[in-house]
């Protein structure tokens, strides 16, 4: 479609959300324009530009380190925006704010884990399970997720096809989860949006890890699966390089009338009108257009009313457990590598007081192509270092555990003093870790040794963190059934506002140990229902 001045609905990111719902609205035939304010890497951008895995340093970076830093090895990629370009600028010490600035958002280096939330995740939500049941199941079919069925409460089961089959690092783990004799703890085949069925152009091509870019689109990105079926439409736009700085609303009403948005190639402000607007750019990005949103009705930012708007950022807190595994050692690879992390873990830890909680995470095998743990044996002679880089080669392992976010007002989004490189004003985020969060890490960092122990770990380098490096944001515009205690309604539409959504991570009030991905993806799918059905209704009218 030609670069349009109206549309029905103009949807602000292309990331988990954006992408789904900018498809779904594009079908059914709506008017849709995608704003982004990044470019579109190029198709085979992890193939030539930044080979990912296996291919060529398998993820590892110039500042990477061995033992494996567990909180900075995979958070140094030249994707991410970390500086005067993002939304809050990274002040030295803040809470760090992961962006990618460019179309697919976070999704260009998405792991793929996509799980459901079970029905205990929506008890603080207007609606339960049952009524986003059938959007996961719609969104799994239209991304492919692999998977088994395993009938865990805690853990709902999807629409699957086949996982990648496990290696022996992860056999050793399963016994070693099994060995604990406790029923409420599990190892099983990871829930990945990845097509591992054979044959096909998004095969799985086995790179052995997936944050750093799938070369071939089998891990579900929009551009990869869902771009090209609509790109084409005259009633859909993806316009990019289209930075929006605020929505415009009507003067004295409860509407909005679009967008204006910063032309990054020429630095102009532009106008895109719309009948509905959908904020999709995430649990940090959607506050700072809000509120760098005010008029005159509203000087404390769009969909703010009751000063919600901002409060209770999450993040999944984590601990992070990597070694080596003797048992291993000397052996050579007659397996699939598959996508690192081949397994899901579930289990309940204790806080210091007794109270119980539950984590969910993931454990990852890789194989490095180049010995670069060796800078850490200095005191060995080089024999010896060639000796143990044979040796140890296809020994590695690493559990990344997360439990629930902490729901604190206190931890919350606001605005800022510093602006960009555009002259938009970026947000300052507020936020500390409780005690209750640092004893909740601290036991699953237990419960991580004593599997690691059970599978012949040798040395065990661990972490933890609750700094945003779970990447996993949200709650900041939270849905409620109260106008007074969240941002959105159960349709997503800001409370106060007759035309303006949101359909993020920010719209999960409170975050449970699940990685959210999917279930935005759902709501996304949901939302995209509602519109159609609410542009029927307007059509029948006029």
């Amino acid at each position: 479609m030609a670069e349009a001045a109206h549309c029905d609905v103009c949807v602000v990111g292309t990331g988990a959300g954006g992408g789904i719902l900018a498809y779904e609205l594009a079908r059914a035939g709506l008017k849709v324009v995608s704003l982004e304010q990044g470019g579109r890497l190029a198709d085979d951008h992890f193939e030539k530009v930044d080979p990912p895995g296996a291919r060529l340093d398998f993820g590892v970076r110039p500042k990477s380190t061995w033992p494996v830093d567990p909180l900075e090895n995979l958070f140094i990629h030249p994707l991410y925006a970390k500086g005067p370009e993002g939304s809050t600028g990274w002040p030295e010490g803040s809470f760090r704010h992961y962006q990618i600035l460019a179309v697919n958002g976070l999704q260009n280096l998405w792991n793929g884990v996509s799980v459901r939330f079970a029905e205990k995740d929506f008890s603080t939500w207007p609606f339960g399970y049952s009524a986003l049941a059938p959007h996961y199941e719609a969104v799994e079919s239209r991304i492919v997720v692999c998977g088994t069925k395993e009938a865990i409460p805690e853990l709902p089961d999807g629409v699957f096809v086949p996982p990648k089959p496990l290696r022996p690092a992860d056999e050793m783990i399963v016994a070693a989860v099994k060995s604990l004799g406790e029923p409420h703890s599990h190892a099983i085949p990871n829930r990945k949006a990845i097509d591992t069925r054979a044959g096909g152009p998004h095969s799985c091509v086995s790179t052995g890890i997936c944050t750093s870019g799938c070369p071939v689109g089998s891990v579900y990105k929009f551009t990869a699966r869902l771009l090209p079926e609509i790109q084409g439409r005259d009633n859909y736009e993806l316009r990019t390089g289209a930075k929006v700085v605020r929505v415009l609303r009507e003067p004295g009403t409860a509407s909005v009338s679009g967008v204006e948005y910063r032309d990054m190639a020429s630095g102009e402000l532009r106008v895109l009108t719309a009948d509905v607007v959908v904020l999709a750019t995430g649990a940090v990005e959607t506050p700072r257009i809000l509120f760098n949103s005010a008029d005159e009705a509203a000087p404390q930012g769009l969909g703010n009313p009751h000063g919600q708007l901002g409060l209770r950022l999450q993040d999944n807190p984590k601990a992070v457990l990597s070694t080596s595994l003797w048992r291993l050692w000397g052996k050579h690879r007659d397996y699939d590598v598959g996508y690192g992390d081949h397994l899901i873990l579930l289990s309940r830890g204790k806080t210091r007081d007794g109270a119980e909680f539950p984590f969910i995470g993931h454990a990852i095998h890789g194989l490095p192509d180049v010995p670069y743990y060796l800078s850490e044996m200095q005191r060995f002679p080089p024999f010896m270092k060639e000796w143990l880089a044979r040796m140890m080669f296809h020994s590695y392992v690493t559990l990344g555990l997360f439990c629930a976010g902490d729901p604190t007002p206190r931890n919350r989004v606001r605005p800022g003093t510093t602006t960009d490189a555009f002259g938009v004003p970026h947000v300052t985020v507020d936020f500390s870790v409780s005690a209750e969060t640092e004893a909740m890490m601290e036991a699953m960092l237990k419960w991580g040794r004593r599997v690691l122990r059970h599978t012949s770990s040798t040395l065990i380098s661990t972490g933890t963190d609750n700094t945003g490096t779970g990447i996993h944001y949200a709650g900041t515009t939270a849905i409620s059934g109260d106008p007074a205690r969240g941002v959105v309604d159960a349709n997503l539409k800001c409370h106060d506002l007759d035309n303006l959504y949101v359909c993020d991570g920010g719209v999960v009030p409170v975050l449970p140990d699940k990685h959210l991905t999917l279930t935005i993806m759902a709501l996304a799918h949901r939302l995209a229902g509602h519109l159609v059905e609410k542009a029927k209704v307007a059509t029948a009218a006029a």
